[in-house]
């Protein structure tokens, strides 16, 4: 439509090289010098043409330099680009054409009548027609006597240009069995207290910190600043668990409920790590998506942000000219969105709520211990389905509730509150599952038994001697005169040799001079051949998990350069490096026969009612590449650390790392067989990384877990209870028979370990 008036500026350019070509536009004079300089005068078109094409170029510079002299005075550049910069953010503009349908000019001033069309991201084409624009005749030719109407017909001083943007209620996130995890305008219960009503103070935090899954210090700490008389909102609560505590919480807190509406995050920190929580949105978010206005919520980690543009829609939009008001003057354009979609994930619900339920249990119950935050900072379990990779479930500790982000929480003084997380020393918002590596300690002796048995470098059938004392290194260049099994130094009730033992029975028993041997033996191989075998089992390597994929932690496996080095990567210390999510699919693919498969937690993605738009299948990323024969011993070896029955040849004594988590003392027998491994980390602390890696059941694997506690005790002591908690939610034991943590964790204070160097713990 720009070019109908072409012929009109196709004549104006004749004249002007008609001028040229005579010399009255910088020609030569007959002597030579330069001739009088005519200034080229635009027409009203060419003003107007000039002026919308600048529009559609957003070159607001240009613009302005075509207003009159009493259109400038009223308003500066800074103040019209601003206007047309507000303009065009809620219109989308990527473009302006018109026609011209009538040019009337009375002296020194002129109206042009013309139609335009302002192409829209938001909005396609937006048809303005009937428009004027009117300008004034200056020395320099005609410039624009600008005002809102040139936005748009109707845009008049004082009126406003709105842009409203609607959305539909977000979407919910379900678990694999159609579940709610988060369900948008769900119900909650706003929890009080008031200190100076509660009729046990002590009693009241330990209860608090069961049902909110915070230490009893930490919310101690958040009542101290408060006089005893103020009203304290301190979470909120499922309407279904506030029930089955009410009594208590009644009775020990003198706590009660307000309800109120908001997005419902199951568990309220249970799958916090998983779901991720919404959250005003920032500035840097409002400028990189359309279709938000400020104060909005936004996905700001997990499946809320990875998820955004599927759980939010695609709003609907409406362009409007309104009176100060708010009275509509004219409706410019809409814009259909797209509905919100679900999200559904592979947890299992139930099984969410108890991994979460139990990590956080155990670092309350070991306040007084390991527990403190003088010592352990925190940890991190995760479930696998073993044939598939699907994560059942996933809790990393400390847990955050997702209603805090929320504008309408009651937390007082949220905003230092949240502060105070961001900067906090154990780091809350961070993903230990995923996002850190550890040196894996003992449970690593899967690998290097793995590697032993299918070079062959010890005979599969020989016995070996498992004494407390590793003397053996200095014919193979080991610097350390001795190296020392774990029963040397833990006390005086495991301060015995384990005696002779197979190569299974050595992992059961996780005999370090066994493994000392086969790091020399391996080494003397090849120098990489133990970090070969580790890449084969799926260390080392991203796991191609769906969830914060960049942010996922690699780990670190090094080749290395001596023999004391080898030694030590034997038993899992060294510079080695693995996530908890690593060592579970590593504990899946013993278990499946060799398979490593991506792990993966969405498993759809679609409009409720209607065909998902995304449907997960299970991936296999590689196979080990080991005999069912290599398999077999490390699954014999791991299935005999939790079996109490298993005995030493020459010691007599038990040679199962964790036959005592999984053997009740009131005779109730496990009602599942699991298979497992302890691993206790040197980390230059008094305090080591405890392990316990598991499948289970022994016979038909199903499930691979992996957990992991930071600068805590050995991982028989921390990590395996609470896999045992899991285990016995999976596998529905009654509640009355679950076996409960361990008294000393309660009763005694913290108890240093003293490793050797070189060695490990159990």
């Amino acid at each position: 439509m720009k070019h109908l008036s072409i012929l009109r500026a196709l004549i104006v350019s004749a004249l002007l090289l008609a001028l040229t070509a005579c010399g009255g536009i910088g020609a030569p004079d007959a002597a030579g010098g330069a001739a009088p300089v005519i200034q080229v005068v635009l027409t009203p078109e060419q003003t107007l043409g000039q002026f919308l094409d600048a529009w559609g170029n957003r070159d607001y510079e240009a613009m302005y330099s075509l207003l009159s002299a009493q259109s400038q005075g009223l308003n500066s550049a800074p103040v019209f680009r601003s206007i047309y910069e507000d303009a065009d953010g809620k219109i989308g503009t990527t473009d302006v054409s018109y026609s011209i349908d009538e040019v009337e000019i009375q002296g020194q001033s002129a109206a042009i009548a013309y139609d335009a069309t302002i192409a829209s991201s938001i909005f396609g084409e937006i048809e303005d027609s009937g428009r004027v624009m009117r300008l004034v005749q200056s020395s320099g030719g005609w410039r624009v006597a600008w005002t809102t109407m040139d936005i748009f017909n109707g845009y008049a001083s004082g009126a406003q240009l709105a842009a409203d943007v609607r959305r539909l209620p977000r979407g919910s996130i379900y678990d694999h069995s159609g579940e709610l995890l988060v369900e948008e305008a769900g119900t909650v219960e706003g929890l009080y207290v008031v200190q100076q009503n509660m009729p046990n103070y002590d009693g009241c935090l330990a209860l608090l910190g069961e049902v909110l899954k915070l230490q009893p210090g930490d919310l101690a700490a958040r009542f101290e600043p408060f006089t005893p008389e103020f009203i304290m909102f301190v979470g909120d609560l499922d309407p279904e668990y506030y029930a089955q505590y009410s009594q208590q919480l009644t009775d020990t807190c003198a706590a009660y409920t307000v309800p109120r509406e908001m997005r419902r995050y199951v568990g309220h920190g249970a799958a916090f790590h998983v779901t991720g929580y919404v959250g005003q949105i920032t500035l840097e978010q409002l400028e990189a998506n359309e279709g938000y206005a400020s104060g909005g919520l936004y996905g700001q980690l997990g499946i809320e942000a990875q998820y955004e543009e599927e759980l939010a829609g695609d709003a609907s939009r409406v362009l409007r000219i309104t009176e100060p008001g708010g009275l509509l003057i004219r409706e410019l354009a809409g814009a259909e969105g797209t509905p919100p979609q679900s999200v559904t994930l592979t947890l299992d619900r139930e099984l969410q709520l108890a991994a979460a339920q139990a990590i956080s249990d155990a670092f309350n119950y070991a306040e007084g211990n390991w527990g403190s935050r003088e010592h352990a900072t925190g940890g991190g379990v995760v479930v696998l389905d073993v044939n598939s990779g699907a994560v059942l479930a996933l809790a990393s500790y400390p847990m955050l509730d997702p209603g805090l982000f929320n504008p309408d929480t009651d937390m007082y003084d949220v905003g230092s509150y949240i502060t105070g997380l961001r900067t906090d020393e154990r780091q809350p918002f961070f993903n230990r599952v995923v996002q850190n590596s550890y040196a894996p300690g003992s449970v690593f002796k899967i690998v290097t038994l793995a590697a032993a048995a299918d070079t062959n470098v010890y005979p599969q059938n020989n016995l070996f001697y498992c004494g407390r004392v590793w003397e053996n290194g200095a014919q193979y260049g080991d610097s350390l005169a001795a190296r020392y099994d774990w029963r040397n130094f833990e006390g005086a009730e495991f301060n015995f040799d384990t005696g002779d033992v197979t190569m299974p029975e050595a992992l059961t028993a996780s005999c370090n001079p066994f493994f000392y041997e086969l790091g020399a033996l391996l080494y003397r191989r090849g120098d990489t051949t133990v970090r070969d075998y580790a890449r084969r089992m799926g260390l080392g390597a991203r796991t191609g998990f769906d969830l914060i994929s960049p942010l996922e932690a690699p780990g670190n496996l090094e080749v290395p350069l001596a023999i004391d080095a080898a030694i030590s990567q034997a038993i899992g210390q060294q510079d080695t490096q693995v996530t908890i999510l690593q060592m579970a699919r590593l504990v899946a693919g013993v278990a499946n026969g060799g398979t490593l498969y991506e792990p993966y937690v969405v498993q759809s993605v679609g409009v409720e009612g209607e065909t998902p738009t995304y449907e997960a299948e299970p991936q296999i990323a590689s196979e080990m590449g080991l005999s069912e024969e290599v398999l077999g011993i490390v699954r014999d070896g791991m299935c005999m650390v939790t079996d109490g029955d298993v005995m030493g040849r020459t010691s007599g004594e038990r040679l199962g790392t964790a036959w005592f988590v999984f053997d009740d003392p009131q005779g109730i027998p496990v009602a599942y067989t699991v298979c497992g491994k302890t691993g206790t980390v040197q980390t230059g602390q008094v305090e080591p990384h405890g392990w316990f890696v598991a499948f289970a059941p022994a016979d038909d694997p199903q499930i691979a877990v992996a957990a992991m506690i930071e600068y805590s005790r050995e991982g028989s002591e921390t990590a395996a209870p609470i896999v045992r908690r899991i285990l016995d939610s999976y596998f529905d034991v009654p509640p009355e028979q679950v076996q409960w943590y361990p008294d000393w964790w309660f009763e005694n204070s913290y108890v240093p370990l003293d490793i050797p160097e070189g060695s490990t713990g159990v």
